[in-house]
């Protein structure tokens, strides 16, 4: 799975890593007998800790899933870490969105982490993004946004980060 560093690029981070990237078309067919039963807001929290105006933000994203018999579960955690221009944290802005999904045969990890750090980012993104700006928006630090998705690796040599198959993700501010 991936999560963005403090420049805006999205690097690895921990989560279960399988030993090889899925082959293609037992990953198609894994997505193909996926059934989404739900994307949630699970939490969401921010807080002003300091007077000022906030002058940077640094984003931290990690993700997980579970599964279990008949269903995986991919959560992903963003946080906005807001400072002023002397790096004092001035406040913070929190979500957590599950994404739900009924699969209908057992599924290799590898699998499951490539959806994670895919399709199931890019479902999770817009909630995540929303939760973040209105929260951070509250707290009277306007224009905080997560970064978009632009791209993502095709395979494991675009990859890059702390873990054997950790995925990059580009991102950039809007």
């Amino acid at each position: 799975m991936t999560a963005p560093s403090t420049d805006g690029s999205m690097t690895g981070m921990a989560a279960p890593a399988s030993a090889l990237e899925p082959d293609a078309a037992a990953h198609n067919a894994f997505v193909a007998g996926l059934e989404l039963t739900g994307i949630e807001l699970v939490k969401i929290g921010g807080e002003r800790g300091a007077t000022g105006a906030a002058t940077q933000t640094r984003f931290d994203l990690t993700a997980g899933y579970l599964q279990d018999e008949h269903a995986i579960y991919c959560r992903y955690d963003a946080v906005a870490h807001i400072t002023n221009e002397d790096g004092t944290d001035v406040g913070h802005a929190s979500a957590s969105v599950v994404i739900a999904a009924r699969v209908a045969a057992g599924a290799e990890a590898a699998c499951i982490e490539r959806f994670g750090g895919t399709s199931g980012a890019f479902m999770a993104h817009p909630y995540l993004r929303e939760a973040i700006a209105s929260t951070a928006q509250r707290l009277g630090f306007p224009g905080v946004l997560l970064p978009m998705i632009k791209s993502q690796p095709d395979g494991p040599a675009e990859a890059t980060g702390s873990g054997p198959h950790a995925q990059a993700l580009a991102t950039s501010e809007d």
